[in-house]
């Protein structure tokens, strides 16, 4: 996970662009998507289609290179934003147009909804679908 997090942390201070891909602007989920991708995981592109492929893990298990979800109400299809976690209680995000890329903790933000996603288990589960 260390390339997830180098990735995302290369991105601070770059510019929020709804729909954004890269490599100058980003989304929340376009960011987490690539930073993944260093990483050699590969994850759907929305926010609300990560969190469905997402494996909960409780907050308290966190582990740099989970991605935070936040939801309107709790569900997958509800989400509306993602943030990569980096571990001592922080997160890099791609907040929004004003604040771009950046670097925020889950005591000031803490997800409405607190689901985390287990890229492990992800990049375990594609290999197991693979070889059906």
């Amino acid at each position: 996970m260390a390339a997830a997090i180098s990735f995302a942390e290369a991105q601070l201070g770059k510019e929020y662009v709804y729909g954004g891909t890269g490599p100058d602007t980003w989304d929340c989920s376009g960011l987490t998507q690539a930073a993944l991708a260093q990483a050699g995981i590969s994850i759907p592109r929305t926010s609300e289609e990560q969190a469905a492929a997402a494996t909960p893990v409780s907050m308290n298990a966190l582990q740099p290179g989970d991605l935070l979800f936040w939801s309107t109400d709790g569900t997958a299809a509800n989400a509306y934003h993602v943030a990569i976690y980096v571990g001592n209680g922080e997160y890099v995000e791609a907040a929004n147009p004003s604040a771009g890329v950046k670097t925020d903790t889950i005591a000031d933000y803490t997800p409405a909804s607190p689901v985390a996603s287990d890229p492990q288990a992800e990049r375990d589960h594609a290999q197991m679908t693979t070889r059906r």
